[in-house]
């Protein structure tokens, strides 16, 4: 068995995105530091979310195209997965950081060169903008270019919010609005980070897909003529968008089909829930349990 590769054109719109990304972001954080800006260097570290983004969506497309093997029976996808979660505590890191020198900025206001400032910032939403349109042509061709043009929207508010903070600062010279647009970037940027870190930790402890009613999945497959109960349900996912998985014993009764039953149950996991990966023991009533079972 194997992975289908990723379309190409994805890969290809990915690796234009982030070659503009990176070189905004370098453009920002140099601009931030030489022009006193933290609104321009929060924004910068928001684009380079983004890079990394953008570079765990191109690992991913490689990633697909590498066959399963005998010794990863689950392909490599988790190794995404894992670099998400990674990513979302060096984020909320980054912005624990960020937050403190803003509130050291509001107390002790530094000048800002406000021209140059608003330059750099309306640079980087053109760079966002354009990031967006590159990935726009493939989104629909997988879950990962799409999140990936998500991500760069999202980003689009932050460099907004720079070009907003040196408007602010350029006509009334109040140089608090940097340091506290930055912290508003800063919470939607901890706010974004702690939905990735959330996500990808459900996925590393095999916990039940937040899209799926585990009851309510248990209820639809007991609602079936024939079936008595059912034990021992499991449902977890490799990824967010790849091999959603389901194991469980289903009691039926003696009448029963078993062929057909099963059948019939994996074409509703899978049409209902999106279920691909199924593992079902059918047992008559009075079957063995064991320890483990619940």
């Amino acid at each position: 068995m194997s992975t289908r590769a990723a379309p190409e054109g994805g890969s290809k719109h990915l690796t234009g995105a982030l070659i503009v990304t990176v070189i905004f972001f370098i453009i920002e954080l140099a601009g931030g530091y030489l022009l006193n800006s933290l609104a321009l260097i929060t924004d910068a570290w928001h684009m380079l979310n983004d890079a990394l983004a953008l570079t765990f969506a191109l690992v991913a497309s490689w990633i697909a195209s590498r066959p399963i093997n005998a010794s990863k029976t689950y392909g490599y996808y988790r190794v995404e997965i894992l670099a998400a979660f990674l990513n979302g505590v060096f984020l909320w890191v980054l912005v624990t950081f960020i937050i403190y020198e803003a509130v050291q900025r509001i107390q002790s206001p530094i000048e800002v060169n406000t021209l140059g400032m608003l330059s750099i910032a309306v640079m980087g939403l053109v760079a966002n903008g354009s990031s967006a349109t590159i990935l726009s042509k493939s989104r629909s061709d997988s879950m990962n270019v799409k999140g990936a043009f998500l991500h760069v929207i999202a980003d689009t508010l932050g460099s907004l919010g720079a070009t907003g903070a040196g408007v602010i600062m350029y006509f009334t010279g109040w140089y608090q609005a940097d340091p506290i647009i930055s912290i508003l970037i800063g919470i939607f940027v901890f706010y974004s980070s702690g939905r990735l870190i959330m996500d990808s930790m459900n996925i590393l402890l095999e916990g039940v897909p937040f899209n799926i009613d585990l009851d309510g999945l248990k209820m639809r497959i007991k609602s079936l003529d024939g079936i008595k109960a059912i034990h021992d349900l499991h449902v977890w996912c490799i990824t967010p968008s790849k091999m959603c998985c389901m194991s469980g014993h289903v009691v039926l009764d003696a009448d029963v089909d078993r062929r057909m039953m099963l059948a019939r149950i994996m074409d509703i996991l899978k049409s209902e829930f999106g279920i691909d990966h199924v593992t079902i023991q059918l047992e008559d009533e009075g079957y063995p349990k064991a320890a483990g079972e619940h």
